[in-house]
């Protein structure tokens, strides 16, 4: 038996501990674990389609007469008639009611005898020829003219006692009775004119923009059925400033009445501003810091359009330039993207049915 050394037992030992492990594993590259980075930005595209640009403005709004006038007494007094009740049709000119009638006449007939008197004295010194003194020529002459004003008052006064209807209408209301005592300035009649009837719309700043005076209006009320046609008479150039809402009258023919000062009314107004047109949300433009536009999808690039934009219909506007009808605008996901960025188109659809997308 051979017999070894401690050195010899320790050189054995290291040179075991020197020689690699035998392995079966494979490492794998790490390309054939790790796929390459997808860049493509995920969005949604729609088919521009021309279409029909207008717009449609539904409000409420207040029925008032054409005219509407409180008919007064200028100078008060006794009310000696009332000629008319409530709801009677007037003519223009048509007397009214009669208020001191009776003091007036006598206030012009004194008037229109201090007048004679001035007269005759002016003819009696024009008689007595170079015997009369410049003096009493100018008075006479003075005294004449004041004679005149005076009739010329008295007289105006009684047209104003008697209250004429300012134009043709309908009594609304009677304030005065007869034997009252009217004060200077108080109503003696409401007199309103119903045909046409207006209807008082309060129209935002949005929609404001896209009237225009001569515009068609449909108008309902629950006080009769069906629709009567109107038209854009009027059109605030600024807002209240407490409802920051513009008013928009519309005149409506009412023939028979049967549309009265304070109903409620629905209107609608539809204004066609373009045949064939491409309207989009606005939301979809992209503003930048030299002009505005849109990204469309060019076989699978985001490309970028400056368009030229039309009128704005509420949350829509319609596009003049920079696209056409068949191009493929981007529609969700246009914020984030670049121009050049590959796409990966989710969903496609048409655009636009009233402001919207279909999606196929």
């Amino acid at each position: 038996m051979t017999r070894l050394s401690t050195p010899a037992l320790l050189a054995l030992a290291l040179a075991g501990c020197s020689q690699p492990a035998a392995s079966t594993e494979t490492v794998p590259e790490r390309s054939a674990l790790t796929p390459p980075p997808d860049a493509s930005v995920r969005v949604e595209v729609a088919a521009l389609n021309p279409t029909v640009a207008e717009t449609v403005i539904s409000l409420p709004g207040e029925i008032e007469a054409v005219r509407d006038a409180d008919v007064a007494s200028a100078m008060g007094g006794l009310v000696q008639a009332v000629l008319v009740d409530e709801g009677d049709r007037v003519s223009s000119g048509q007397v009214l009611a009669r208020i001191d009638v009776d003091l007036h006449q006598a206030t012009l007939a004194q008037a229109t005898a201090q007048l004679e008197g001035a007269q005759a004295e002016v003819e009696r010194t024009s008689r007595l020829g170079d015997l009369a003194t410049q003096t009493a020529i100018v008075n006479a002459a003075v005294q004449l003219k004041i004679a005149q004003a005076g009739v010329a008052q008295a007289q105006a006064r009684l047209d104003r006692a008697t209250v004429r209807a300012p134009f043709s209408g309908v009594i609304a209301t009677v304030s005065l009775e007869r034997g009252e005592v009217a004060g200077p300035g108080s109503t003696v009649v409401r007199l309103v004119k119903l045909d046409p009837a207006q209807v008082t719309l309060a129209v935002p700043d949005r929609d404001v923009v896209t009237l225009r005076v001569g515009d068609d209006a449909q108008v309902t009320t629950h006080a009769q059925s069906g629709v009567v046609a109107g038209t854009v008479s009027h059109i605030s150039p600024a807002a209240n400033l407490k409802t920051r809402a513009f008013r928009v009258v519309v005149d409506v023919p009412n023939p028979g009445g049967t549309l009265l000062p304070g109903m409620i009314a629905q209107v609608q107004v539809a204004r066609t501003l373009a045949q064939d047109a491409l309207v989009i949300p606005q939301d979809w433009v992209v503003t930048r810091l030299a002009d505005q536009g849109l990204f469309v999808d060019e076989d699978g690039v985001a490309r970028w359009r400056a368009v030229t934009l039309g009128d704005v219909v509420r949350d829509q506007v319609v596009i003049t330039g920079g696209v056409g009808p068949g191009d493929r605008v981007i529609v969700t996901g246009h914020r984030d993207l670049v121009d050049g960025d590959s796409l990966l188109v989710a969903r496609e659809g048409v655009c636009c049915t009233q402001g919207r997308v279909t999606f196929q």
